[in-house]
């Protein structure tokens, strides 16, 4: 029988290999270069947040201050509103530029209480009561026509 020199090597499990594999000794200069490059990773990540909070800040600044404009242009025209709403400037305004006058006799109308189950609240085609207009004289005829032929045809 021939004799093997070489070791005859046994299958090792998994983990086993991967921890052979993995523990290996770093070189230093590999090490160094490692912390470096890494080192600088998180610096040019640093660098890109730092510079996105800051952009989004000058939005937010820019926004805060078209915000104070447009609140101080809202309370300008709200006051320039109470100015020009109240009774001697409407007033001035429908006798002379619009040629209105006042009324000679006016004529005041008293309104009865409303029908039961009918409120304001309510549309005016879903309140109960009288028609609003009344109904032309060529509709009721073909409304009565319309019956009469239904009727004959039952």
């Amino acid at each position: 029988m021939a004799v093997r020199e070489a070791r005859i090597q046994r299958r090792m499990a998994l983990p086993a290999q991967l921890v052979q594999v993995v523990v290996r000794p770093i070189s230093a200069s590999r090490l160094v270069l490692a912390l470096i490059v890494a080192a600088f990773v998180l610096a040019m990540v640093w660098v890109q947040q730092t510079q996105a909070i800051v952009r989004v800040g000058g939005e937010v600044q820019s926004l805060e201050r078209r915000l104070e404009v447009l609140l101080q242009t809202q309370q300008d025209l709200r006051a320039q509103l109470a100015t020009e709403n109240d009774l001697p400037t409407v007033q001035r305004v429908a006798f002379t530029d619009l040629d209105m006058r006042e009324p000679t006799n006016p004529l005041y109308v008293s309104s009865q209480a409303l029908p039961p189950g009918v409120s304001l609240d309510l549309p005016v085609w879903a309140a109960p009561g009288q028609r609003l207009y009344e109904m032309p004289w060529w509709e009721a005829f073909l409304r009565a026509i319309s019956a009469k032929i239904t009727s004959l045809r039952e």
